[in-house]
């Protein structure tokens, strides 16, 4: 069972640093000037992103099924009910970068000259640095949750 446990976590855990890691990398591409490669560029490490949330949430719902704690620890955690909504904002706060960048490719593929409004730009990154925040309350909810801190 310690080792059925410790995979679980293993995976939970490799898929929060994939999403984590391309959050990063595209704040990072966003501070280069906004061409036809960096708009494409943009969309495939938000593939990454989306999957890695994707495959996170089945590993997140394996451990509350099949983990060590069970369903009966978690459900009566008001921590567990926190980070599942920080993580269902953060999720919904993700549709207007991954529009923008598909809208950008789209225009690009129209119109080689195109160049995306520095304020829509710029918006684009506030949104995924709130996210970046979001994430690192996120954490602190499941540490304290882990802890059984609040149930």
């Amino acid at each position: 069972m310690l080792m059925h446990e410790a995979g679980l976590a293993w995976l939970h855990f490799l898929f929060a640093f994939v999403l984590v890691g391309a959050l990063s990398a595209e704040l990072f591409i966003l501070r280069l000037p906004v061409d036809n490669r960096v708009a494409r560029l943009l969309l495939r490490v938000d593939l990454f992103y989306g999957i890695s949330s994707v495959l996170l949430i089945v590993a997140g719902v394996s451990r509350v099924i099949w983990g060590a704690k069970g369903w009966e620890f978690y459900e009566a955690q008001p921590f567990f009910w926190a980070k599942i909504a920080a993580f269902a904002v953060i999720g919904l706060l993700s549709i207007g970068p991954t529009r923008a960048f598909m809208r950008w490719t789209k225009s690009f593929n129209a119109d080689p000259a195109f160049a995306p409004p520095e304020a829509e730009v710029k918006h684009v990154r506030r949104m995924l640095m709130i996210e970046v925040h979001l994430i690192a309350l996120l954490l602190l909810f499941a540490s304290l949750m882990a802890r059984g801190i609040g149930g």
